[in-house]
């Protein structure tokens, strides 16, 4: 999970994800330019923010399960990140939605 980019962490959010009581991970870096971009500075300006190491997100993630429903990711484009797959699969089996 080396390739992820994750420059932000908001918690709790209760409009991310319909229904339910999420964390929301974002990533940097995008490769589209949409007019209309919530989060220009995360998908454009790599030294906005520092990096987040994913292994301290899922702890974090971890020690609030009691009060979280899920995970919402975003960015920028989570997409370009190679260790996506992973990062989510260890989500999942958190038991995160």
């Amino acid at each position: 999970m080396t390739d992820l980019d994750i420059r932000g962490v908001f918690s709790p959010s209760l409009i991310d994800y319909p229904g339910k009581i999420v964390s929301t991970i974002f990533f940097n870096r995008c490769n589209f330019r949409c007019p209309f971009c919530h989060n220009p500075e995360l998908a454009l300006d790599k030294d906005r923010n520092d990096p987040i190491n994913p292994n301290e997100i899922i702890a974090s993630l971890v020690k609030r399960k009691k009060w979280l429903d899920g995970v919402c990711i975003t960015g920028g484009e989570p997409t370009l990140h190679k260790g996506l797959e992973e990062f989510i699969s260890r989500i999942k089996n958190e038991g995160f939605s």
